[in-house]
């Protein structure tokens, strides 16, 4: 997954290329279709230029026939209709091209939106985990959007590269030489110009780094409100934010300054292109003054194009860098994509840990060696020091990680080798902490399972000692938890996480301190449903407080990610000195 992270990047910086063919390459055939229009409006319009100027010439000096191009001659009156109908062409091409340009431009954001939220949702867990807080909303709802001014750039600089050949085509039909001067022209300058386009992309790629910063600051300053205010830190919060604020506004202005002095010195270049235009033309064969007005209007105007395309590169300079990073997530997460072995999970029956072994980054093993059996329907305890291998343990069950070294069996058949949707609800997992989604309790306990009935909910409410508190609610089972689980109480909230995890009867439930949130009422309650639920599934309890564990048949102990010690709380206790001293530290012995 690093190897795909550092092959991203190895792309050529300063190649807008990648990022146009990533947003628009899919969309070649309407950019076409598109370029099409836009020529034919050209031409429409480049013929409209001449012909006015051709027919204000002929009526000033009292002409009633006025020359279009090439010989032919047509009467002032016919010309004014002529001209109104190339408006109406003008207009209808124009109409077109800009209509399949929206249809592009919402196509493309709207698609590389679903692409990285289901890479994302698709990737494994230790590749989520290495994403900082805020960074996929950044990708979605800011990079994304980089992608419509992609393909704008795209657009308009088609457009106007279209509008212009248009042009050039009809001015060298008039006057071969001021279009070859015009043309050339273009092309010099545009590429004198490289240099600052370069520094705007460099510019562009800092002021993206500095927006995904911001970004990550305001989602964690955000998911910290209490302790800011347990521990009076709001300023210091205010200040790291602010900093984070000026460094995206300096950046900024860095990059608007570089787009806006390339810009200024191209408006002053087409003014020397337009002079040198004048001068091909004056030694051309172009000696009439009603052919060298309508030349120099129609170059006029094709110089405007030319202006239009160099912002519209420069847009794409400017764009191009979000595009890049958003590539090279998308490869990082499509490279490490969830492993699914795709049997079938009958059921799980007994769990066998054979030889496990598993480290983080290469580092010393988080997990070492481990070996042990849970039987079903056995409910097994957890304990040891903080850092000892717990949670590790508890990712290799949930299927979250794989192991390294050996391997984990669930009714004789590797765990690898099941299909992930079926393995979760087979086994799940509540937490220590309660993390609930904006909606009711009901949503809460459903937890974006459709296929999850109202009876269901309510069941699982049952066995988690929720029903009772949620018939007090006005609303019931349709009762706001409010942002972030605000409108419960800790227990509650703890309690509507258990039967979220109830909710589909599963084989292994595995809870992290599940009483620590609640009071001895509810704790006793608590404990007594688990004891019930040993009838009918494995219950592995991870705990601190040994209160817990007078429910279990077994207890392990895992300390510096091995397995010291498992087996039934009275042995371990004459046998596991962690244990042991736990006990009497925790003033049950």
């Amino acid at each position: 997954m690093k190897s795909a992270l550092r092959s991203s990047t190895a792309r050529s910086p300063g190649s807008i290329r990648p990022a146009v063919r990533f947003v628009a390459g899919r969309f070649w055939r309407a950019l076409v279709g598109m370029t099409g229009l836009a020529f034919l409006g050209g031409m429409a319009e480049a013929l409209f230029l001449v012909l006015v100027t051709r027919t204000a010439f002929a009526i000033a000096e009292g002409d009633d026939q006025v020359g279009v191009i090439s010989g032919w001659y047509i009467s002032s009156n016919h010309a004014l209709i002529l001209g109104v109908v190339l408006v109406c062409a003008r207009v209808f091409f124009a109409s077109m091209a800009v209509w399949e340009s929206a249809r592009v431009l919402s196509s493309a954001v709207a698609g590389i939106r679903h692409r990285l939220s289901r890479a994302f949702f698709d990737s494994a867990w230790e590749v989520q985990q290495t994403q900082a807080a805020g960074s996929l909303q950044e990708l979605v709802a800011g990079f994304s959007s980089q992608a419509s001014g992609v393909v704008s750039g795209v657009n308009s600089g088609l457009v106007a590269m279209a509008n212009m050949f248009a042009m050039l085509s009809l001015v060298i039909a008039i006057d071969p030489i001021g279009a070859s001067a015009m043309f050339v022209s273009v092309l010099v300058f545009g590429s004198m110009l490289r240099p600052l386009r370069a520094a705007v992309k460099r510019r562009a790629r800092a002021q993206n780094q500095a927006s995904m910063q911001m970004a990550t600051t305001v989602s964690e300053m955000s998911r910290l409100g209490m302790s800011l205010h347990i521990f009076h830190v709001q300023d210091a919060a205010t200040d790291r934010l602010a900093e984070r604020i000026e460094t995206f506004r300096e950046r900024s202005r860095r990059l608007h300054m570089a787009s806006s002095i390339t810009s200024t010195i191209y408006s002053g270049l087409v003014f020397f292109a337009l002079l040198g235009a004048l001068g091909a033309v004056s030694l051309s064969n172009a000696t009439s003054l009603t052919s060298l007005g309508a030349v120099m209007l129609v170059m006029l105007r094709s110089l405007s194009y030319g202006q239009a395309i160099q912002s519209a590169h420069l847009t794409l300079s400017a764009k191009s860098p979000a595009i890049d990073q958003i590539i090279e997530r998308l490869d990082y997460f499509e490279n490490g994509k969830r492993r699914d072995g795709g049997k079938s999970v009958s059921q799980v029956g007994s769990i066998v840990v054979d030889r496990v072994t598993f480290s983080y980054g290469g580092d010393a093993p988080a997990l070492h060696e481990i070996s042990l059996a849970i039987e079903p329907r056995e409910v097994i305890g957890v304990i040891g020091p903080s850092g000892g291998g717990k949670s590790t343990l508890v990712q290799l069950l949930l299927s979250l990680r794989d192991p390294q070294q050996g391997r984990i069996l669930a009714d004789g058949t590797d765990v690898g080798e099941f299909d992930k949707a079926e393995w979760a609800r087979k086994v799940t997992f509540v937490p220590q902490d309660a993390h609930l989604i904006t909606g009711s309790v009901a949503d809460n306990i459903r937890f974006l399972r459709d296929d999850v009935t109202d009876e269901q909910v309510e069941q699982a409410a049952r066995l988690a000692n929720l029903h009772e508190d949620v018939m007090g609610f006005a609303e019931q089972y349709d009762h706001s938890v409010g942002e972030q689980g605000g409108h419960l109480s800790g227990g509650q909230q703890q309690r509507l996480c258990i039967a979220r995890a109830l909710v589909e009867q599963p084989d292994v439930l595995i809870l992290d301190e599940p009483t620590s949130a609640l009071d001895v009422k509810s704790e006793h309650v608590i404990r007594s449903t688990l004891l019930e639920l040993k009838q009918k599934m494995t219950v592995i309890i991870i705990a601190h407080r040994l209160s817990t564990l007078d429910i279990c048949d077994r207890i392990m102990v895992i300390q510096d990610g091995r397995l010291v010690g498992f087996d039934t709380p009275e042995r371990l206790e004459q046998t596991d000195d962690f244990y042991s001293e736990a006990l009497h530290l925790s003033g049950l012995r």
